[in-house]
């Protein structure tokens, strides 16, 4: 598959970003190029997120996915990553938007996963060309993508004064919907969002919260994907904190908030279903086959 550049004049070009302050006037695409017209939210949040807005992240994107809504966001590190992630795992499509040029992914800690979308159907976007370099000034420049291709904007996580709090500024200057997932006043990511609500943004509980704001597409849940795919997270939450990078006990037991004896029992649990692997060093690795 080879990078393609798409201009005004191609049919694929996204029609939202056509509407936007300042568009682009060629991106570069790498995968589904289908998806670029298609009903896109953009999910955004802090790079070093909570376990709370990773949880969310995942979850949420999941959720909105079986309603057909693409995920939009900034491949970085963090809620965006999560973001992107979710939507893989809940077998729905997303977009990441790079701050550089195809052929250099940045952050270079997320190279496996821009193959991960383009594999899993999704697609990879840039508005420079594909040997160019992150720059500062780039970033600015993403994020109004990010929310230009987007019928709106949510917001998991940010501190104050964030890169968060710019995107969702840029989304109100294109006349589009804030979204915003309330935070406890204890959790200093969470001020962002909560000072969003203040302001007027959509305080979000659940998906319908969304989906309800754009009633002109008549988003119809698939309840099918749902059955196959996500019944199995239901039935044995615990795994979500499992991927294909070993995870240490000790880090179960923070995140879980258990003892490390009392996580035991679910170890050998999902062991035993060939789920998780034991690696050296009471290490644990996700090996089943729907991961």
């Amino acid at each position: 598959m080879q990078v393609q550049m798409l201009t005004w004049e191609n049919s694929e070009f996204p029609k939202q970003l056509k509407k936007i302050p300042k568009p682009p006037k060629q991106i570069y695409v790498l995968g589904n190029t289908k998806l670029l017209n298609t009903p896109c939210l953009a999910m955004i949040g802090s790079r070093n997120g909570t376990n709370y807005g990773e949880k969310m992240a995942k979850q949420f994107a999941q959720e909105l996915c079986h309603y057909g809504i693409t995920i939009v966001s900034g491949l970085a590190l963090g809620i965006d990553s999560y973001s992107h992630e979710g939507a893989l795992t809940g077998e729905g499509k997303t977009i990441a938007v790079l701050p550089s040029g195809i052929n250099h992914i940045y952050p270079s800690q997320n190279k496996l996963l821009a193959n991960k979308i383009v594999k899993q159907n999704g697609l990879v976007i840039s508005e420079y060309p594909p040997n160019e370099k992150a720059k500062q000034n780039y970033f600015l420049d993403r994020n109004r993508i990010v929310c230009g291709l987007s019928l709106g904007t949510f917001v998991i996580e940010g501190a104050k004064r964030s890169g968060t709090s710019v995107t969702a500024k840029l989304t109100k200057e294109q006349g589009k919907p804030v979204f915003c997932l309330p935070s406890s006043l204890e959790n200093g990511k969470g001020y962002t969002p909560n000072h969003l609500i203040q302001q007027g943004a959509h305080l979000v509980m659940k998906v319908e919260d969304i989906i309800q704001a754009f009633p002109e597409y008549e988003f119809r849940k698939n309840n099918r994907k749902r059955k196959r795919k996500v019944s199995q997270q239901e039935e044995d939450p615990f795994l979500n904190y499992f991927s294909d990078v070993p995870i240490h006990i000790n880090e179960l037991a923070e995140k879980t908030g258990k003892r490390v004896e009392n996580l035991s029992f679910s170890l050998m649990k999902l062991q035993l279903e060939g789920k998780i692997q034991e690696l050296p060093g009471k290490n644990f690795v996700r090996t089943d086959e729907f991961f």
